[in-house]
């Protein structure tokens, strides 16, 4: 799957490893090779069954165009993704929800809307994807790709690396920065600001070089996280709006 690919997506709304529980691994012991590393990292990937975020994106294009835009997310494990994007007095401008199998649209902006099958994202990332992908990186738990990695330790900060991928992790085991490589794109996505109660990342940086030179810089902001409160996700589609291709 091309990876950066999926990211794009995300900008745009945005394993096989063996997994143990946390209380079964012993952080006193600094890991010894990739295999205890990443486990480590995965011991810390529990996902909770609803995520509320609420928050400001920014998105700088090249030539020093810039644009900040509200954006509120909500993730239902395995089931949705519901995101709405705000201008400035909290007017709506997007909305839309993603499930396992479809995407849904709302523009208020020009009055339209579009309901497709989720593989026809495809033919706008020129990839497949996978639902769970997306959830993982928002809910800031990437899993780690399965490859054969080199191991080094920088400071306080573990580092895995091939020719396509590095993550840099810290020694609290969550994931700071990956390198992803693709050919003649790269992504660099950074997770920071980590706060000491909830152990989740309040920024989220994703910067994007692509073949074709439309690189771009995109901060997501969180002033606000919440954990396993159901949420209302609402879609209604007004009956003015016209369907777009």
């Amino acid at each position: 799957m091309n990876r950066i690919a999926l990211y794009l997506f995300c900008i745009v709304f945005g394993s096989s490893c063996v997994t143990k529980n946390f209380a079964e691994v012993d952080l006193s012991i600094p890991p010894k090779n990739t295999k205890e590393l990443i486990e480590r990292v995965n011991s810390k990937n529990k996902s909770p069954e609803w995520l509320t975020l609420k928050g400001r994106v920014r998105l700088m294009l090249e030539k020093d165009n810039e644009v900040s835009l509200g954006i509120s997310i909500r993730v239902r494990k395995d089931s949705l993704i519901w995101a709405s994007v705000t201008a400035p007095f909290g007017i709506e401008l997007f909305r839309a929800v993603l499930t396992k199998d479809s995407v849904y649209y709302i523009n208020r902006t020009n009055k339209t809307y579009f309901v497709k099958p989720i593989a026809n994202i495809s033919k706008i990332i020129k990839t497949d994807i996978a639902f769970n992908e997306i959830q993982e990186m928002i809910m800031a738990k990437p899993k780690i790709v399965n490859k054969k990695y080199s191991f080094d330790k920088i400071n306080d900060d573990f580092m895995l690396s091939t020719q396509d991928y590095t993550y840099t992790i810290s020694n609290f085991y969550r994931i700071k920065q990956g390198v992803i490589i693709d050919k003649e794109n790269s992504l660099i996505y950074i997770y920071s600001n980590f706060s000491f109660e909830n152990d989740f990342p309040e920024q989220l940086e994703l910067i994007v070089k692509l073949a074709s030179k439309n690189a771009f810089n995109l901060k997501l902001n969180y002033s606000k996280v919440v954990f396993d409160q159901q949420q209302q996700t609402p879609f209604k589609i007004p009956s003015s709006y016209v369907e777009s291709e």
